[in-house]
């Protein structure tokens, strides 16, 4: 198994106080951590470290981007599901979450963690979609070589590689997030999985108690510089705000999506995800909402939280992300 990723530098206020979850369209879940997801029941293969792009840094250095796959040890063509790390738009680690994404792997999926630019490297929201749409591109003009399906094939991110799986899954066929401004299918979507992702920035402590709010009104945060306005007030920028939300492109014709948050999320308020999925019934798409009730943002054990993970990796969990990806990805005619 890789190497886990370092424990992060968390530049942002942690909620005292949630609100309760607002479960209206989405539906409450007592996830029972007991049992987990099962792992080792499939032989794997994986193939790590594969360059997908070449890009040029603001400071004149190139960098490469790559990705890790791990997929069923069969000859089988399989749907693709590409997973998009969170890190806060600070980092992207292409292997967190590596027994997640082997135990979707297991079930029948090629799985594939992609590294994106992140704000470090100067990048904005355009950016990261660019490069995923990039990473689509290659995973598909490469299907013989992993054995992808490509015409089945799903985005899945957490915290803000949920954001970023969002936007990717609304922006589908608009040239203003194509790489290379070319709206091509290469680069396009089938479903979505969105966990407990951030949506419209301004309100990413909407949820929670008054001194997390004022941290994010009156305090410049590395969200501007995602935005592409670094050092800007939130309240400055609504036009940026507005532009990297997902739900601001929401239609009919958006993938499906599945989205989960945990009512617990000290780091991004559930009302994010309820933004996006809003949108997205209002404007006719399919969408489903779970909410895990008392369940964190994830695995945050760098916060002390020894177990906070095990809600989101409980069999039963899980069994939601990979039904809802056979749902929507399983093909009879994958062999053509």
């Amino acid at each position: 198994m890789p190497d886990m990723p370092a424990a992060p530098v968390i530049p942002l206020p942690i909620a005292t106080r949630i609100s309760p979850p607002d479960l209206g369209d989405s539906t409450l879940l007592d996830i029972d951590p007991d049992p987990q997801m099962s792992l080792g029941a499939v032989e794997v293969d994986t193939h790590d470290d594969i360059t997908y792009k070449t890009v040029e840094l603001p400071d004149g250095e190139s960098r490469e981007l790559k990705y890790d796959i791990v997929r069923p040890a069969t000859d089988e063509r399989l749907p693709l599901v590409v997973y998009l790390p969170g890190g806060a738009f600070l980092r992207c680690n292409k292997v967190m979450a590596f027994e997640l994404r082997r135990h979707v792997a297991e079930s029948g999926f090629v799985v594939v963690g992609v590294e994106y630019r992140v704000t470090p490297d100067g990048a904005t929201y355009h950016d990261t979609i660019h490069d995923v749409r990039a990473a689509l591109a290659h995973l598909r003009l490469h299907a013989d070589d992993f054995g992808i399906d490509p015409a089945a094939v799903a985005v899945w991110g957490e915290s803000a590689g949920g954001h970023v799986a969002a936007l990717t899954g609304t922006t589908n066929g608009l040239a203003e997030f194509a790489e290379g401004s070319d709206p091509s299918p290469l680069g396009q979507v089938q479903a979505v999985i969105d966990g407990f992702g951030s949506s419209r920035l301004s309100a990413i402590a909407d949820d929670f108690d008054e001194e997390a709010q004022l941290h994010y009104r009156h305090e410049p945060t590395h969200f501007s510089a995602y935005l592409g306005k670094p050092d800007a007030l939130f309240s400055d920028i609504p036009d940026a705000v507005r532009a990297a939300d997902p739900a601001t492109y929401a239609t009919a014709s958006a993938p499906p999506f599945l989205l989960l948050h945990g009512s617990a999320d000290v780091m991004v308020s559930p009302s994010q995800t309820q933004h996006v999925h809003q949108a997205l019934l209002a404007a006719g798409a399919d969408s489903t909402r779970y909410v895990l009730n008392g369940a964190n943002h994830g695995d945050v054990a760098f916060l002390g939280l020894v177990g906070s993970g095990l809600p989101w990796s409980s069999a039963t969990t899980m069994g939601i992300v990979t039904e809802f990806l056979h749902r929507h990805l399983d093909r009879t005619d994958a062999s053509a």
